[in-house]
């Protein structure tokens, strides 16, 4: 199984560590204070199903993918977008060459409802409200197909972990 594995700084912050004034210590221990930087970590999985690009018969596919986040910020989102185009007729679609299918992909974590990647604004799969190391999470990908659907379909897909805090 290949990871693609990612460590951004989200800001540079140098740690200060000192003990506190002789003055300040009333119980003989000794105070330290650090600024901790703001880390984002994504770890993305590839996806369990490699049939996902050809479509036979009329049904609903699916796969999925993991990803493991690490934040030591205090909230943080995880949301998808389509990675090639920012509006028109291929935003959201799985496409062969020229051909598209005429639903949009969608996806979701957990339990929540399947969003399509056609939106105008990329849907927020799930969110972090405190510090986590490593928090597993599935990404649900699904295509529903009308009819037979012909050649070797792709697309590219941007997953983001973000914080809320600048």
């Amino acid at each position: 199984m290949k990871t693609l594995r990612s460590l951004v700084p989200a800001t540079a912050v140098i740690a200060l560590i000192a003990p506190a004034p002789a003055l300040a210590q009333t119980d003989g221990s000794t105070g330290i204070e650090a600024n901790v930087p703001s880390v984002l970590e994504l770890i993305i999985t590839q996806p369990k199903s490699a049939s996902f690009t050809t479509f036979p018969k009329a049904r609903t596919y699916s796969t999925s993918f993991r990803v493991a986040v690490t934040t030591s910020d205090a909230a943080a989102r995880l949301s998808l977008a389509d990675g090639e185009v920012a509006s028109g007729s291929k935003k959201g679609r799985l496409a062969a060459g020229r051909k598209l299918l005429p639903l949009p992909l969608e996806a979701r974590v957990g339990k929540s409802p399947f969003a399509p990647l056609s939106t105008p604004v990329e849907p927020q799969l799930s969110r972090w409200n405190t510090a986590v190391a490593r928090a597993q999470a599935t990404v649900n990908l699904r295509q529903e197909i009308e009819k037979k659907a012909s050649g070797n379909y792709r697309k590219v897909l941007l997953v983001t972990l973000s914080s809320d805090t600048p």
